[in-house]
């Protein structure tokens, strides 16, 4: 279990570095519950020619979350 947590924490720490790369916004979010893992997403909105990109790494009772948004030529 304190392995799992370790490597949870090492990639909130990545994403914090990512987000400092893409200029990125993040949320750091209180959840209801207990809660471990981590996601990444990315989401195409062909109207506009953007794509949403979405990292979250949820340690316990909190949630980190970075979101940012390329466009596309």
């Amino acid at each position: 279990m304190i392995q799992s947590i370790a490597l949870l924490l090492l990639i909130a720490t990545v994403f914090i570095f990512i987000s400092n790369q893409v200029e990125a916004e993040v949320y750091i979010q209180p959840i209801i519950g207990l809660m471990f893992g981590a996601l990444y997403s990315k989401e195409r909105f062909e109207e506009e020619n953007l794509v949403q990109n979405t990292l979250q790494c949820c340690i316990g009772f909190i949630s980190l979350t970075v979101i940012w948004i390329e466009k596309k030529e």
